[in-house]
């Protein structure tokens, strides 16, 4: 019996969204030491929201300004509804980064969106990057030295693409 292409599709992306997450908040201390649950699974499903409805931004190709504006949007739309349940009240940008690339990376990877502008911050990447072995994505949180980490990523990669470049890294393990 086949399913309604609608459920395995569901089905992939709250697989995709866990993934992201435990990526997210592994070592990035996205909660409060004493948030409950509840809190928790509220902060994960306007995450889940939130990365949802990004993507269909990402369908065509988005300029790097947008990009970081919707880095920007999604710190502060989860800053505004859960700050009290996010360690130091807010969303961090390293954090905010992290969860969207690697959540447009999976949607790229499976076809539904084009090529994202950017590649998840990571320990992987940045210490790919000469002087930024020692950056630690979970504390980032300033726009301009998100874009200048992107910048110096750039330089790394060449005429590679940034998605391209990191999934080599990846790849490469």
């Amino acid at each position: 019996m086949n399913m309604p292409f609608t459920e395995q599709s569901r089905f992939l992306d709250d697989e995709l969204f866990s993934l992201t997450l435990m990526a997210t908040t592994q070592r990035g201390k996205l909660y409060r030491a004493n948030a409950t649950e509840a809190e928790r699974d509220a902060l994960r499903d306007a995450l889940q929201d939130a990365l949802a409805g990004l993507t269909p931004a990402y369908e065509n190709a988005v300029s790097d300004s947008d990009h970081v504006a919707n880095i920007d949007a999604l710190c502060r739309r989860l800053t505004a509804s859960h700050g009290s349940v996010l360690a130091g009240g807010k969303l961090r940008v390293g954090s905010a980064q992290k969860a969207l690339n690697l959540h447009l990376k999976y949607m790229w990877c499976l076809g539904r969106i084009a090529m994202p502008p950017h590649c998840p911050l990571d320990s992987t990447v940045l210490k790919n990057i000469p002087g930024c072995g020692s950056v630690r994505w979970t504390q980032l949180d300033s726009l301009s030295e998100y874009r200048h980490l992107i910048s110096k990523a750039r330089g790394v990669a060449g005429k590679e693409s940034l998605a391209i470049w990191e999934l080599h890294l990846y790849n490469a393990g």
